[in-house]
């Protein structure tokens, strides 16, 4: 008696813990971001992207018959926890591949376990440069922060605009903000012959940043470039108000965020920037945008229109579409190592007609995307000046 027991226990207790099993008629990605944490500003509305492309997916017949279901992990901007989401996507969920993880520090961790679990991932957000190009199963669908700033110089230097100094502000205490400020504004406005004002470092976790922004008082400057994630631009160009320093700042597509427009209101207009994704450029945008606004208004999330990163969300789920389709993959679990292998070996060798535009992926796993170089305006993005994504080296 005691034996049959055991024997039921044992078999409740896998039942109880055993990993989801996935349905005969679906195809399952994994998505791995941060609804909470560090980067929760920017990228609580990921999943509303997503959401909106697996919907639409779905609606038109799924992938190859099959019908996409996305599993989500919320990381919270960890790289320890972005490891943990792609180990379950691998193991657990059977996922044929991964949109995310969100940043450049959780893909420098998780592209290498993603290697070692063999499955591809696509972040959204991750910009720093030479992450993905030691790894075979990592691609990303962002663009460089250098080519980005370079473009807006190039723009601006064009239209007259740089003509005296700009100043450079960034974070001592953020690795993104730090990277941005000395390792990309820098070397881009030395190489392009503009007289630099600093750069000037502060704390982003410090309260007050004014003794950092009274370093401005004074100097001829034609933009403050601020290298820093939006809350940070945020409250510099507040304090920089404050003290009645009445200059535009400047930035790549770090802070390009909608959220600018209630945070900077009307103190933040002449701000240049630039972006992948312009919400305003043709019909195609401004349906996803309408779609997009209200599916995030649902869940009591206000946005003026798409961040960047969320029109790459929903441009992943549809590159992997495009792949999936390509490798005929058909989601049976007793092909799944075989098939994620085949999703990685066709999605460089294809072009995908996005949201975003034409891309293409390089040989180095990064996507080659356009420039649309915005500027503000009573609350509104301007369009300034575009640029196409440039041809992929294969």
């Amino acid at each position: 008696m005691r034996f049959k027991l055991g024997i039921t226990a044992a078999v409740l207790a896998g039942v109880a813990f055993a990993a989801p099993v996935q349905a005969a008629d679906e195809i399952v990605l994994g998505l791995s971001f941060g609804k909470t944490g560090l980067y929760s500003t920017i990228n609580k509305t990921t999943e509303v992207a997503v959401d909106i492309a697996v919907a639409e997916i779905n609606a038109a017949g799924g992938i190859n018959g099959k019908k996409l279901r996305i599993v989500k992990f919320d990381t919270a901007g960890d790289p320890k926890q972005a490891v943990v989401a792609v180990r379950k996507f691998a193991r657990d969920d059977k996922a044929l591949g991964v949109i995310g993880p969100f940043s450049s520090s959780e893909a420098r961790v998780a592209f290498a376990a993603g290697e070692r679990e063999k499955i591809v991932q696509i972040p959204n957000a991750s910009s720093a440069p030479k992450l993905a190009d030691k790894f075979s199963y990592a691609y990303r669908l962002t663009e460089s922060e250098y080519l980005q700033f370079s473009r807006v110089v190039k723009t601006m230097k064009k239209r007259g605009s740089m003509k005296s100094s700009v100043a450079i502000m960034y974070g001592t205490d953020d690795v993104v903000s730090k990277a941005v400020g000395l390792y990309i504004m820098k070397p881009i406005l030395t190489k392009e012959k503009v007289k630099i004002t600093g750069p000037i470092g502060f704390a982003t976790k410090a309260f007050d940043v004014s003794p950092q922004v009274s370093q401005l008082k004074g100097k001829n400057l034609d933009y403050v470039g601020l290298a820093g994630i939006t809350p940070i631009a945020i409250r510099v160009l507040k304090e920089m108000r404050r003290q009645k320093i009445n200059v535009p700042i400047i930035g790549a597509q770090i802070w390009a965020d909608p959220e600018i427009v209630n945070g900077m209101g009307l103190q933040g207009d002449d701000s240049v920037f630039a972006s992948p994704f312009y919400y305003n450029l043709n019909a195609r945008t401004r349906d996803f945008t309408k779609k997009f606004v209200a599916a995030a208004a649902k869940q009591g999330i206000k946005k003026h229109w798409p961040h960047h990163v969320d029109a790459a969300a929903y441009d992943i789920v549809y590159v992997f579409k495009k792949a999936m389709e390509v490798a005929k993959v058909t989601g049976d679990s007793n092909k799944i190592k075989a098939e994620r292998t085949a999703i990685r070996d066709v999605l460089g060798t294809i072009t995908y007609d996005l949201v975003e535009g034409k891309v293409c992926f390089e040989k180095n796993g990064d996507a080659q995307l356009p420039g649309y170089i915005m500027t503000m305006k009573n609350k509104k993005w301007d369009l300034l000046d575009s640029y196409p994504a440039l041809p992929c080296k294969k």
